[in-house]
């Protein structure tokens, strides 16, 4: 997590470096409704663009499909083995190394995806991602580090919370509910809603 910090600090501060510290737009993508008969709908008072649409439906699709490679192929099963015991997975004739940069290439990419899905909705800047990373992190642990429906489910209840705080208290305490809930689960409940405690065996 550390080094994980470090390298996106020296990431976004050498991309600022280049191009500036400035917000900068680009043109989202439209989808006309003559071509679909559809864009968006509405609850109440409230309007559902198409692109948000898109960006939810895209998420739980990029969730389907790691949750299905994780639990069902060949690799997921080895990344599985790695992660629970990296000795013995080396011992069963797991490429253990391979891997890791493998779930390295796979996390990345699914960032970058979800990098591109975050800046559709506002202007991009260098440090865009570091507060979205630190609340990703935040949903994970709500949800349990290595569950993937319980990382899409603590992203939810975050989400919820967060709009929730903004819509009916202040966006100023947005931010503070967040990592307050951060705080909270580390100590009382690290292993989060669908993680289970960790057995040590004497």
């Amino acid at each position: 997590l550390i080094s994980a910090l470090g390298v996106s600090f020296f990431l976004a501060y050498s991309v600022q470096l280049m191009f500036g510290s400035e917000q900068r737009d680009y043109d989202a993508f439209s989808i006309s409704a003559g071509a679909l008969f559809f864009n968006g709908f509405d609850i109440g008072n409230v309007r559902i663009p198409l692109l948000r649409i898109i960006i939810i439906v895209s998420a739980f699709v990029l969730m389907i499909a790691l949750w299905l490679m994780v639990t069902r192929t060949r690799i997921g099963k080895a990344m599985r083995a790695t992660s629970h015991d990296r000795e013995a997975a080396a011992m069963m004739g797991i490429d253990v190394d391979r891997v890791i940069v493998f779930a390295f290439v796979l996390g990345s990419a699914l960032a970058g995806a979800a990098g591109v899905m975050f800046a559709l909705r506002a202007p991009t800047s260098a440090t865009i991602g570091f507060i979205a990373g630190l609340k990703g992190f935040t949903a994970a642990v709500i949800g349990g580090i290595g569950s993937i429906p319980g990382a899409m489910a603590g992203g939810l209840i975050l989400g919820f919370a967060e709009a929730y705080t903004q819509g009916y208290i202040s966006t100023r305490w947005s931010d503070l509910l967040v990592f307050s809930l951060l705080i909270l689960f580390m100590l009382f409940r690290p292993q989060g809603l669908f993680g289970s405690p960790e057995l040590k065996k004497v």
